[in-house]
């Protein structure tokens, strides 16, 4: 499930792209953006223009797909508060010092910015009719402009004169500017009176929310809102495990946004109670969450249907959890498995961080090769590259998973698993110039990879026989062996990870390791040209 995490497309999250990493937030987040389609046509525009309306803004990028679904959530609840509440859409990009913006999916979606916001302010009342419209196709926003400015009744010259010209440049710096006051970069996010919610993203939840700042008012609405229902999910976790990947507080924090009426109820495998609830459940990996079978009353309970197990009397939810209490703990100076056997000298902590030996000048890159996050950290090498010379030992580690029939999945699919395969043949190939594939590439990921590939001869014949796929086997198995899932993710020295997605940041962790010549210079960092920070997960 994709968390392009727009910044944030949502939030980063710490792990895995196939189900072996902790993927907490990665789950959940992206289920509360499973929502269904709006078909409510709307009359109405951004309110009633009332200034005594609420207010409510959201917060988007206009081809995030959580964006396109959090605006047709909105889009349904509209007009059952006409002239009780100031609906409004904003919008989330940088500016540079030359003028120019840049957005996380491209120029496309600044010029989609534009459209929108030059139909919102001459045709305010169409503007949710447009959006209705283009979210159809939130992908290619460019090949709705005209057609759905004529199915809605506006002229589209005015629109198309706005948009390409001043007008809609000030129109997106002045929405920009509101976004950038409220430190706002996830897409979508919401604002109701001036608070953020952060609640469910559901119609029920969402009408909640606004019948509490307009006093239950129209009661035809309010008064009708269901209750929610209460029911208990226990948590098991190990006290022994303090890695990132035991920790549960954000995934609690997840679920109470999922189910506001959750009671959690606490589980230590480290107790004997804990170890009988986890052995009569068959409970494999921690943290696990278990939720007693009232959980199908609640409101919440559609968003995560699809990923519950039936265990006895509960429903197991699939997180991804990655921890197996049975094995050992690798940095406790304990034998946990009573095999004779302490920490790093046990077999079962060969893809413990802390235990791999360690390798000097050398960076390894994680990615998925169609994520836009994993895109701008391997442009950013290219300075590093040039910085480092000779003294960094680069390789380029893909994260995917391989079926027992031999054939392969990757977060964005069948292209991006094809891409995998053609830059590791380049690799192979072409060691000393396999970046400028790469980085042509980059350029246009999912277009056509052959004028690329015209001056890489080699890529065409290895990546569409079977030594692409070996290739692409062999190099995602250390991704899979240390719980790699987050795209970019570094490594230095084969064992010190961290993130980040410019040079400088690059720079500040392989020379914290590495004493080498150029350590000293400073490299390009994030500025307000960037596309915020994030993963693919």
């Amino acid at each position: 499930m994709e968390m392009e995490v727009e910044q944030k497309d949502a939030l980063p999250t710490p792990k895995k792209a196939g189900g072996k990493g902790v993927i907490f937030l990665a789950v959940l987040i992206v289920l509360l953006a499973l929502l269904g389609y709006a078909a409510t046509r709307l009359k109405s525009g951004q309110g009633s223009g009332n200034k005594n309306a609420v207010a409510f803004d959201l917060y988007v990028m206009s081809q995030c797909p959580y964006g396109s679904e959090a605006e047709n959530l909105v889009s349904k609840i509209v007009p059952e508060f006409e002239g009780r509440v100031n609906f409004n859409v904003e919008y989330i990009a940088d500016k540079g010092t030359d003028g120019t913006f840049q957005s996380l999916h491209g120029v496309n979606e600044v010029e989609g910015d534009k459209y929108q916001l030059c139909v919102k302010s001459k045709y305010p009342d169409k503007f949710w009719n447009y959006l209705d419209c283009q979210n159809k196709n939130y992908k290619d926003l460019k090949s709705t402009f005209e057609s759905c400015a004529k199915e809605n009744g506006i002229e589209f010259g005015s629109i198309k004169t706005c948009a390409e010209g001043e007008e809609g440049s000030n129109l997106l710096t002045a929405s920009l500017e509101k976004a950038q006051a409220l430190s706002v970069a996830g897409s979508p996010t919401f604002y109701i009176a001036g608070k953020q919610y952060t609640g469910q993203r559901t119609e029920t939840a969402l009408k909640r929310a606004v019948c509490e700042v307009t006093d239950n008012q129209p009661s035809k609405v309010c008064d009708k809102l269901p209750q929610d229902k209460e029911f208990t999910a226990y948590l098991v976790t190990d006290s022994r495990c303090t890695s990132e990947e035991c920790q549960t507080t954000s995934l609690e924090e997840q679920l109470k946004t999922v189910f506001p009426k959750i009671k959690i109820e606490q589980k230590d495998y480290n107790t004997e109670e804990g170890k009988q609830f986890y052995d009569k459940y068959q409970i494999t990996l921690l943290p696990a969450v278990l939720f007693d079978k009232e959980v199908k009353e609640a409101e919440g309970y559609a968003q995560v249907e699809k990923y519950l197990q039936a265990k006895d009397d509960l429903f197991n939810l699939s997180i991804g959890a990655s921890f197996d209490p049975t094995k050992e703990i690798c940095d406790n100076e304990k034998d946990d498995t009573n095999n004779g056997q302490i920490d790093c000298d046990d077999a079962d902590c060969k893809g413990f961080l802390a235990c791999r030996q360690e390798a000097t000048k050398k960076l390894d890159l994680f990615v998925m090769s169609q994520c836009p996050y994993g895109i701008q950290a391997l442009n950013a090498m290219k300075e590093v590259l040039d910085n480092f010379g000779k003294n960094i030992n680069f390789k380029l580690n893909f994260i995917a998973n391989e079926n027992a029939d031999g054939t392969f999945q990757s977060l964005h699919g069948a292209g991006e698993v094809d891409e995998n395969i053609r830059e590791l043949c380049a690799v192979k190939y072409y060691p000393a110039s396999f970046m400028d594939y790469v980085l042509c590439r980059n350029k246009d990921i999912k277009g056509d990879w052959t004028t690329c590939a015209a001056n890489f001869p080699k890529i065409k014949a290895c990546a569409e026989g079977s030594e692409g796929k070996g290739l692409l086997s062999e190099n995602i198995k250390l991704a899979n062996e240390l719980n790699i899932g987050a795209s970019p993710t570094w490594m230095v020295n084969n064992r010190y990870q961290f993130n980040g997605i410019d040079a400088e940041t690059v720079r500040k962790n392989f020379c914290q390791y590495n004493d080498v010549a150029n350590c000293d210079k400073t490299l390009s960092g994030q500025s307000a040209t960037s596309a915020p920070a994030g993963s693919c997960n």
